[in-house]
């Protein structure tokens, strides 16, 4: 999620990258704002690929978006699913990309955790963190039936490709059992944690791990998250949407990044003008420490520094 502060409105966002990039262009580095990042971009090639093929599935031509436009957002939704089960990809990423904005090499230049390492501007102040076990739902949606040893091989080669070997040595598989839960492991320090580490060490003012389960029944049919951080489990605690059935520990928790969160949206600082149950600490080149949202609450240093 991206909070944005530009002069005086809030703009919330789901995925990190898609204004989080336009953030890094020279244009708008005058622009006065506070950024709060909790989450890829498709190349020009990879956009117009699902758009010929969304334009088939609602009998618009591709140039056509009176077409598009006529079509209701059910229509689309349906046609988007359909879509994502043709494309062939050796890129398991690409179906959780969203579909715009695109790398144009106008306004967005590369991937967010490239573009950062180049830029050459200050910085303004912002907030970013990862969930524990963000990559649960992925994993667990995309392999419905369990993945043994030769599957868990062949899924690290298609996907890291030369540096497939590196990342057999670091997470080799284990027995014979299933390794779906070996997958969201390597998953999440390579789509979440690896990228906000890079991050926090260029760009980052206060970072956070967000590592507490839904205390209560919120995941309706999708069980396989009960008792997982899963991607999106914060978000009953950010906006409080379900205060009346957390628990004690709960509540604590979701007053606590309210707290902060609204303070950093006002004047920079999560920890005034109202004083949170826990202070945040900035993160320094020094100290890389960040806070862990957990029962109990605590700070801690160094996330997955041995990984």
């Amino acid at each position: 999620m991206l909070l944005l502060k530009c002069n005086h409105f809030f703009k919330l966002q789901s995925f990190k990258t898609l204004q989080c990039q336009y953030l890094l262009g020279k244009k708008i580095s005058s622009i006065k704002y506070h950024v709060i990042l909790l989450n890829l971009y498709r190349t020009y090639a990879e956009y117009v690929t699902s758009g010929i093929l969304l334009g088939e599935q609602l009998n618009c031509s591709y140039t056509d978006i009176s077409c598009f436009r006529a079509a209701s957002y059910q229509q689309i939704a349906a046609a988007q699913k359909v879509v994502n089960t043709l494309l062939k990809s050796l890129k398991i990423l690409l179906i959780f990309e969203p579909w715009v904005p695109t790398i144009d090499n106008l306004i967005v230049h590369g991937q967010a955790v490239d573009t950062i390492k180049n830029v050459s501007f200050p910085l303004k102040p912002l907030i970013i963190g990862t969930l524990t076990e963000e990559a649960v739902l992925y994993i667990y949606e995309d392999w419905h039936k369990p993945v043994y040893s030769t599957q868990y091989t062949e899924i690290t080669v298609a996907t890291f490709n030369r540096r497939a070997l590196k990342v057999l040595e670091r997470f080799p598989p284990v027995g014979t059992r299933d390794q779906r839960l070996l997958l969201v492991s390597v998953g999440m320090h390579w789509m979440f944690a690896c990228s906000t580490r890079v991050f926090a060490r260029k760009a980052a003012t206060y970072t956070y791990v967000f590592g507490y389960p839904l205390d209560f029944d919120g995941w309706d049919n999708l069980t396989l998250c009960n008792d997982y951080v899963c991607h999106g489990s914060k978000l009953s605690y950010v906006f409080e949407s379900a205060l009346v059935n957390f628990t004690d520990a709960g509540r604590q928790l979701t007053t606590n990044i309210v707290t902060s969160w609204t303070n950093f949206g006002k004047i920079h600082d999560p920890n005034q003008p109202v004083i949170p149950s826990l202070l945040w600490p900035k993160t320094l080149i020094n100290s890389k420490q960040h806070v862990y949202f957990q029962n109990p609450l605590q700070v801690q240093e160094n996330y997955l520094k041995d990984d």
